[in-house]
């Protein structure tokens, strides 16, 4: 069984665009490399992630997240259990979403977030759109 963690967080004023950019770098090939898929999206300073796999590797990573001084802030969306995954890599680029294949990932999931998790499905739905343009 796979598991999710989304969350919303604000990034330190400390943090540079620059600091930023390597950061999302770092974080797509350092999920991709231990089994983590999911995105990263920043906008107007301010993190949307969703995190998928294994459920102690989403945790630990979750934990090392919250422990992170590059943001505060955190406001956890979902943390359960899923059937079946919505994102096969994990994506980091702030573009990621500005492709059609990225925006029918995203488009999936929450539509799989509407049916299996309705409590839930608007504040996500919500946030989705405020940090990306959904055609």
């Amino acid at each position: 069984m796979r598991y999710i963690i989304s969350y919303v967080s604000t990034a330190s004023p400390s943090i540079s665009n620059s600091d930023i950019e390597k950061l999302a770098a770092y974080v797509g090939h350092y999920n991709n490399t231990i089994g983590i898929g999911g995105i990263l999206i920043c906008s107007d300073r301010n993190f949307f992630q969703i995190l998928e796999g294994k459920e102690d590797t989403v945790k630990n990573m979750f934990e090392r997240i919250k422990k992170d001084t590059r943001h505060h802030n955190i406001i956890k969306m979902l943390d359960q259990e899923m059937g079946n995954t919505s994102f096969s890599e994990y994506h980091s680029p702030f573009t990621v979403i500005s492709d059609k294949e990225d925006q029918n990932k995203l488009q999936q999931f929450l539509k799989k977030k509407e049916t299996s998790n309705p409590e839930h499905y608007k504040s996500i739905s919500y946030l989705a759109h405020k940090f990306i343009k959904i055609t």
